[in-house]
């Protein structure tokens, strides 16, 4: 190389150097806050309560970080998830993005989400969260992309002035719930001992999950003597005619409807009813118990998580921001004044209303056996079998053996391909 050529070379080296440094520079006094920032957050919360409380942890952040603005935006859930679909391609995200937690392992299949594995370990509170919506937020490796947000799981609500006429307790497990059922039916006044939803859709695979893991079995395995057992339990209940055949047309408000009429003496509820349904219910006196065992106690989680979104500018300064509102005590805040339950057993603690209410107390217990749906790339596809399955044996046109082997063996090479998150 003659002399020339090698001074234009060094030139550019040191041009290039110079307009890195000064990227990185910018950046860095954005994170410092010595310049005005602006992170972008898309949320679905439609509630002026939920969005509210949203709003106060972003104006509260901007307060402590100067400079700063969190910029809370509504976006209907379908517009934000065919948002995250384009923007995959796009990259045109927001920085801090909302998701149902079944959705999000799709997304990150997607490259929608950042690993932030490294930060949160850092952060040294993970241990402080409930297993199941922990594990929503993670990929087939472990590794993490955001942190969940609100929860809720699956009980038993029991109309203990019918258990009380028959003389027996609410149900621990399997074979008590089966006895129950047995005295509480009523045939000629189409009175069922139990009532669920099993509607064919992601409701269904919802109500269907915690009976599979109670067997000891996991969507990781449909095709187990314990998944397949936990089918076919529920299937013979509808055999036996101590639950209603319709329960495969059944929303879960159907069911709660069934119940609050008295027509089920029992019936499979989520922590929502408590609050929407639970008090207009004059007529008998409603307790809760966990969800009755087999091998063990299981339910199953709902509720949102939140991410930071790939090609954010400021990662570092969106992780910061997740991580404050995800405090213990902010948790605590949020999930009271939004209706839900925490996230993290250490908020549990915080508020009487989920150690000492009569209803929210089991449902805090129920979360240390709640399991998340998935997660998975290919969630709605594993679900559908799973409800698809669930329905034939509840209607008696296959054996749980069968139509849990078959649906097993059409999702086995997707699950040969990305093993089910742990």
């Amino acid at each position: 190389m003659n002399k020339k050529a090698l001074q234009f070379a060094l030139v550019a080296v040191l041009a290039v150097g110079l307009l890195a440094g000064c990227k990185k520079k910018t950046e860095d006094d954005a994170q410092a806050g010595s310049e005005p920032v602006t992170l972008s957050l898309w949320h679905y919360f439609a509630s002026d309560q939920e969005s509210g409380v949203l709003k106060k942890f972003a104006d509260d952040f901007g307060k402590t970080h100067p400079g700063v603005t969190i910029d809370v935006t509504f976006v209907s859930r379908e517009e934000l998830m065919n948002q995250y679909t384009v923007g995959a391609v796009s990259g045109q995200l927001p920085d801090i993005g909302m998701v149902d937690s079944p959705d999000m392992s799709s997304f990150v299949s997607l490259g929608v989400f950042e690993d932030i594995t490294d930060e949160l370990t850092a952060w040294g509170q993970l241990d402080k969260y409930y297993p199941g919506p922990l594990s929503s937020t993670k990929d087939a490796n472990g590794r993490i992309y955001g942190l969940p947000n609100n929860t809720n799981c699956l009980a038993l609500a029991c109309n203990m002035d019918m258990l009380r006429a028959a003389g027996v307790e609410k149900p621990t497990t399997w074979e008590e719930l089966e006895a129950v059922c047995a005295k509480l039916t009523n045939p000629a006044e189409q009175i069922y001992g139990f009532a669920m939803s099993a509607i064919p859709n992601e409701e269904g695979t919802f109500q269907l999950i915690p009976w599979i893991y109670a067997a000891g079995g996991s969507v990781s395995n449909l095709a187990s003597p314990e998944a397949i057992r936990g089918i076919e339990f529920i299937a013979n209940l509808a055999q036996k005619g101590y639950m209603s055949k319709e329960v495969v047309n059944w929303t879960q408000g159907d069911a709660f409807n069934a119940f609050a009429a008295g027509k089920a003496a029992m019936v499979e509820s989520g922590t929502w009813h408590v609050a929407q349904n639970v008090p207009d219910i004059k007529d008998f006196d409603v307790e809760y118990t966990l969800l009755p065992r087999d091998k063990k106690y299981a339910s199953v989680i709902g509720g949102e998580n939140f991410g930071i979104c790939s090609g954010t500018k400021y990662k570092a300064l969106a992780v910061e921001f997740l991580a404050t509102i995800s405090t213990a005590e902010n948790v605590a805040y949020w999930s009271e004044q939004a209706g839900k339950l925490p996230v993290r057993s250490d908020s549990a603690l915080l508020r009487d209303i989920w150690t000492k209410d009569k209803y929210l107390s089991v449902f805090t217990e129920g979360m240390q056996y709640a399991v998340a749906r998935g997660p998975h790339p290919e969630w709605p596809t594993i679900s559908k079998v799973i409800y698809t399955s669930g329905q034939a044996a509840i209607l008696g046109q296959k054996s749980a053996k069968d139509s849990m082997t078959e649906g097993a063996a059409a999702i086995a090479p997707i699950l040969a391909k990305t093993p089910v998150a742990q």
